[in-house]
């Protein structure tokens, strides 16, 4: 099993939050660990660190998803009104899933589309 202090502590380290934070969010962080899980190739991956940070990444991912959308503006015009936005945390947070996914992608099922043919 995915040892769940390993990733909350890792998720306090990638978001900024505190562990009484992260422990508001043990129903999503718990599902997180479900899925990444379920989606291993060998059981003795669930001890390797790029699995931790897969399903800290991932729940990171998923508590953005539920808060609020923070379009942060990064700069504004005023002559031929431009707005530039800042990445919001959601967008960080989806960059460090897919980097963790790419990491850990040998020790799990990818359950992705594939063609085959007609």
């Amino acid at each position: 099993m995915i040892n769940t202090q390993e990733v909350n502590e890792t998720l306090c380290a990638i978001s900024g939050m505190s562990s009484q934070e992260v422990s508001s969010y043990s129903t999503i962080v718990n599902n997180s660990i479900g899925v990444v899980e379920s989606a291993l190739t060998d059981d003795s991956y669930a001890e390797d660190d790029r699995i931790v940070y897969l399903a800290a990444a991932r729940a990171y991912y998923n508590i953005t998803l539920a808060g609020n959308g923070d379009d942060n503006v990064e700069s504004f015009s005023a002559g031929d009104v431009k707005v530039n936005y800042a990445k919001t945390s959601c967008e960080r947070a989806l960059e460090m899933y897919k980097n963790a996914s790419n990491a850990a992608a040998g020790m799990v099922q990818d359950n992705g589309f594939v063609f085959r043919g007609v």
